[in-house]
């Protein structure tokens, strides 16, 4: 019976010293110990005036092999906590005195920012970040904007502003419902006297630019030729940074004709396309044509343009749903491509980003005809798959010719890639140029129609 009860005993000990289940737990110690309880310690403090950023350690256990570790951040203030367990603690160092953000875990990991006001610590709730925002390791919570704001991004919403101090938070303003298939969520400039917003639809290649006001009323949008900002050294950095020292040369702040504020994005100007024609350079070249926009309201675009109407809509628009946001007409009769100009379409519903896309009252064969030869005048590069020879082998479709054309032989990319593996099972004939892939189809309510497939660079490497 002894022999058993010794080795019921040594198992037990076995057992204590592997799982770290040991009854005493060592109590706190140090410069901090009064506000740290039995089993933590200190391994970092950052202290800044009456602040104190410690990291907390917690043993769970006698020191065994087995025993359980805990990390966390505690913030205290004239030695009284203030904020008892968080992920981590950030100071803003925008301000002389003592500001931190940090999440505290008994609201959900609501953000909240605390600070110092009349000796006490006082902490401020951020009510906006409830439904969270995006960082990255450098900048967890919010980038910084201007000295003393910094802007909160939010996954598919404009996201927020945060001021200090005293503590400002401005939500910004969400584009209109329908018009989400835009996807401008971006900040990208703020009106003079900050009540009107510019959004793009990419911090490091923007496509289009769209202004809304503080109650969210909207400007139409205005695409822009693709432009692709340079490349950060690694992603710690502020990916907003470079889109807000672009934007601050690109974009010229006015009021339109009802005052409201609008945007004239550099070297957008009602006579940008010269005496060629603007409607036509839509479709030959990126970064001339998309130096032109035809909202009525904005004076940095042409002239002669207005909103369809109904009647106008239902002859050239296939459908009974709802009329598109940003379609233009001309005020007096105008041509493209040897046809009739009917509706000028902006979405974004077949390509990555905003494009244009152009009715008119020809035929599909003589408007392909006619672009073909507009392309050859303007001495721009392209290929007409339709053209191309039937593909042999693992060769891609027109590879030859657009590694000769576009001057990427070593890839197509993958978006043309696929668009050029699908086409072969639709109606219509594909050009492809350097800058953007449009096709001429039939309309399905006569005439025809150019849609622009893909707007990019495609001469750069993937």
């Amino acid at each position: 019976m002894k022999i058993f009860a010794l080795y019921r005993w040594w198992c037990a000990a076995a057992f204590v010293l592997l799982t770290g289940c040991w009854p005493y737990t060592e109590p706190a110690t140090g410069e901090y110990a009064a506000v740290l309880r039995r089993g933590e310690k200190v391994t970092k403090a950052d202290t800044y005036g009456r602040f104190a950023a410690l990291s907390v350690e917690y043993r769970q256990g006698g020191g065994s092999l087995m025993s359980a570790e805990n990390h966390s951040m505690r913030l205290i203030h004239n030695d009284k906590i203030v904020v008892k367990t968080t992920d981590g603690i950030e100071r803003w160092t925008d301000f002389a005195q003592p500001v931190y953000f940090v999440k505290r875990q008994e609201d959900d990991g609501m953000l909240a920012l605390v600070h110092e006001q009349a000796g006490k610590a006082v902490v401020e709730k951020i009510a906006a970040s409830e439904y969270g925002y995006r960082g990255n390791e450098t900048y967890m919570h919010g980038f910084p904007l201007s000295p003393g704001v910094r802007y909160f991004p939010v996954d598919q919403r404009p996201g927020f502003l945060l001021r200090g101090l005293p503590l400002k938070t401005t939500v910004l303003p969400s584009p209109p419902e329908g018009d989400g298939h835009l996807q401008a969520y971006v900040l990208a400039a703020i009106s003079p006297d900050g009540a009107s917003f510019a959004y793009v639809d990419s911090e490091y290649a923007p496509s289009v630019v769209l202004v809304v006001d503080a109650g969210g009323k909207r400007r139409d949008p205005i695409p822009l030729p693709r432009i692709y900002l340079a490349d950060a050294p690694s992603y710690q950095f502020n990916p907003y940074e470079r889109l807000w020292a672009w934007s601050r040369t690109a974009f010229a702040w006015h009021r339109n004709g009802t005052g409201n504020w609008e945007v004239r994005p550099d070297g957008i100007a009602p006579g940008a396309a010269g005496a060629r024609n603007a409607v036509e350079q839509l479709f030959i070249s990126d970064q001339t044509g998309y130096r032109t926009c035809f909202a009525a309201a904005n004076a940095a675009c042409l002239p002669g343009w207005r909103r369809p109407d109904a009647a106008e809509l239902r002859r050239t628009l296939p459908g009974d749903g709802d009329a598109p946001p940003f379609a233009y007409v001309p005020s007096a009769p105008t041509a493209a491509f040897g046809s009739a100009v009917g509706v000028l379409l902006l979405s974004r519903e077949c390509c990555r980003v905003p494009s244009y896309h152009l009715y008119l009252d020809g035929a599909p064969a003589a408007v392909t005809a006619q672009l073909s030869a507009r392309l050859r005048e303007s001495k721009t590069p392209f290929v007409r798959v339709d053209e191309c020879p039937r593909r042999t082998g693992n060769d891609g479709k027109c590879a030859a010719q657009l590694a000769q054309q576009l001057k990427r032989p070593e890839s197509l990319g993958r978006e043309l890639e696929q668009l050029l593996d699908t086409w072969e099972e639709r109606d219509g004939v594909l050009f492809v140029m350097p800058s953007m892939v449009v096709a001429v189809r039939a309309n399905a309510q006569g005439g025809s129609v150019i849609q622009t497939l893909l707007r990019a660079d495609l001469s750069r490497k993937d």
